[in-house]
Order: C-alpha cells, then structure tokens, then sequence
C-alpha cells in the first residue's frame, strides 16, 4: 500500500463522526476494507449504534494484542478550527482532523499493519489481535463490554497506540516516548443529607452543605497526608474535588449535598485503601447528631505498570531509534487508557502505550504529523514480526 492509499483510509476514519456515538458505522468501514484484504473482522456491539470491532490473524501460542479506540472527543466550537474538524487537512506536513491524534491516527496505522502484512505474506510466528474499542472517551465502555468475551486472558503483551509523542512548548522539540506504567483511577462521590426549613428559621433544618463542608475540611487533611507517599514508579496520587451541588433556593436551608472527586491514585496508595479511609472517617463523623454522610464509588480503575526488562518494552526501545530517528524514552502518565480495564481480565500481560499522536489531543486544530504517521505503521510491522517471533525476543 503506498502513502496515499494509507492516507486515504485515515481520511475517511476522520470523516465519519464517532463523538461519543457512531463508532458502528466506522467499524463497518473498517470491516470493509480488511474484508477486501481477506481478512476477517467481528463486530461485538455494546449499544445501539455502537460497536467494537475485532480482528484475529496468525496462529501460534505467543499473542500480541493491539488496541486503539475509535471515539473521539466533541469537535467544540468549529470557530476555534481553522480547518473542517471532519475534513483530514494536509497543511505544512501536518495533518488535521479531529480524532489524527487520540487515537484514529494510531488505530489506522494499527489496521494498516495488518493489511500489509496480509498481503505481503510475512509468516507472524503466532497470533496478532485487534481490539478496536468505542466508548472509551466516556467511561472506557467499549472496552468493559469486552470482558468475559475470551479476548483479553490470553494475550501475553499489549501495544496501546495512544499519543506518546509530546512537545516541549518552549523548544518547540518533540519526544517520542514508550509509555510503561499508568496511573489508576478512584471516582468517587461523597452525599450529605440534612433536612430543610425556611432560612429565617434555621435552627429547625439541617443543612447539608454545612456538614459536607466539615467533611471536606477531613477530607482535604487526609489527601494533604496521602500525597506525601511517593511510589518508586508513578509518583504521588492527584487528589480533586471537580463538581460540589447542594440547595435548592436561597431561602431554604439545603436538604441535600453533593461533592465529587477524581484520585488519580498508585500502586502504594490504590482505591481500595483509599475507600478504606475515607469510609472510616465518615463513620467517625456518622457518630455526631444530624450528620448523615454517605460515600459511593463511581469508577475504579487498577493503576497498569509493565517491567521495564519486559519484551515489549525492550523491542520498542530497541527498534524506536530506527523509525522515530531518536532515542525512546521511557516514562509513565496520570490518565488512563483502555489498557486499565483490560487488566481487570488479564494482570500478567505486559503493556506499552506508543502512539504516533501528540499533546494537540482534546484541543481544536488536532493534528498528526504525516511522517509520524507513516513512520509508525513500519515501526507497528517491526514490532509485531519481532515480539511474535521467539527467536528475536531472545536475542535481546
């Protein structure tokens, strides 16, 4: 397949809209054309108009599994875009879009990979699996619909194609990074039930937002202590209250409080020991008449760190140079990925996150370098050839 034909497919990925819905309709294009390479694909839905698609090719005991999703964010305001967000522009080597970057961009390549291989005939030496998730924007729901499916407990690595080429805005350089551990995630939300009255009469309420703000201030001590904790691999956790309600007018005495928290939590401070504490404090403060707090967990994700002598990790250090014309570096990052549900089903598979997109993810004017994107279909062949080939996985 040559450059343009490669272009073409990203070109048509970008112009089908899958903000948080419509990722069927690209999985059907995507079906189509590895159909038309011989290559069979699965759709496994998980809403209405909403699909995963997957693809299985090789045979062997060794399984590389690759992923990418095929949501993006919302385009926003097209007054910020200096090109049509639907429409892949080419301008100055670069080319725009919403979704080049996280993570169309990178799945397309991931597709690509395949379809070259295919059609030129190269022997894998074991089995390659695509998972191409929806919904992972939101909630990473795509990805949880796949659990139970046999899809994850048996694959021995993982390649993220997430962004992991980021700038530095003061130099303008670039760094391609391999992408080792992630941080986990708590969500988690605290209510205060009180009781309402008129305000001129408060003594006969109970007001909520009063109590929530006590335990906010236990809260915040405890989170002052926690952040002290350095784990040796992803740092220190990052605490914030993102959403507080409560009250229902100005002349009543609020009945009902909310507050909202985001951890991003470690391996030495994970959510279950932070759920712990945090439900030992709200029974303490449960004790004192007319305090009525209650904790519930939203979203809880397992932080992902894979051992820098791994294989994976190894061949993309080893290879990166050759495609990427600089040294990998190796680093971990705070936000999330699919990769934290997979291991719910799969904590012994090895992960890498390495993507050819950039820090213009989420933002207007998203872009991904031609050349990043042309590079890094090479460097996904390389990869999957050598991981799935014993013999190169030991000479390392």
């Amino acid at each position: 397949m040559n450059n343009v034909e490669r272009i073409s497919i990203l070109e048509k990925s970008i112009s089908i809209k899958t903000d948080g819905h419509n990722e069927q309709e690209l999985a059907e294009y995507f079906k189509k054309i590895l159909k038309d390479h011989n290559i069979e694909s699965t759709e496994i839905p998980f809403a209405t108009g909403r699909s995963n698609l997957i693809v299985s090719m090789g045979h062997g005991d060794r399984i590389l599994g690759l992923t990418g999703h095929m949501d993006t964010v919302n385009i926003g305001p097209l007054s910020d875009w200096k090109s049509d967000p639907l429409v892949l522009t080419d301008m100055d080597g670069k080319l725009f879009g919403r979704g080049t970057s996280d993570v169309k961009g990178g799945l397309v390549a991931l597709i690509i990979a395949l379809i070259e291989i295919k059609d030129e005939g190269i022997d894998l030496g074991g089995q390659i699996r695509l998972l191409a998730t929806g919904g992972e924007e939101k909630g990473q729901l795509g990805s949880a619909s796949l659990l139970g499916h046999q899809l994850i407990s048996d694959l021995d690595a993982l390649i993220v194609a997430e962004p992991s080429r980021l700038s530095n805005p003061k130099s303008g350089k670039s760094t391609q990074f391999a992408i080792f551990g992630q941080n986990g995630v708590l969500d988690f939300e605290i209510i205060s039930k009180g009781k309402s009255a008129h305000s001129s009469m408060p003594e006969l309420g109970i007001n909520a937002i009063d109590n929530l703000q006590e335990y906010m201030n236990q809260q915040k001590n405890y989170f002052d202590h926690m952040v002290q904790i350095n784990d040796s691999v992803l740092g220190k956790i990052i605490p914030v209250n993102s959403i507080i309600s409560g009250g229902e007018q100005i002349n009543s005495v609020p009945s009902y409080a909310k507050l909202t928290t985001k951890v991003r939590t470690t391996t030495m401070v994970n959510a279950n020991r932070i759920i712990s504490d945090l439900e030992d404090i709200i029974s303490e403060m449960n004790k004192v008449a007319d305090m009525n707090l209650e904790l519930n967990v939203l979203r809880q994700l397992d932080p992902v760190v894979t051992s820098k002598d791994s294989s994976i990790i190894k061949l993309v250090s080893l290879y990166g140079p050759e495609f990427f014309k600089q040294k990998i570096t190796l680093r971990t990052v705070a936000g999330t990925t699919d990769a934290a549900t997979f291991i719910s089903e799969n904590d012994r598979m090895d992960i890498v996150q390495i993507g050819p997109g950039n820090n213009s993810s989420h933002m207007a004017n998203e872009y991904i370098f031609k050349q990043d994107f042309i590079d890094y279909i090479e460097f996904i062949k390389k990869i999957i050839v050598s991981y799935l080939n014993d013999e190169l996985v030991k000479d390392i």
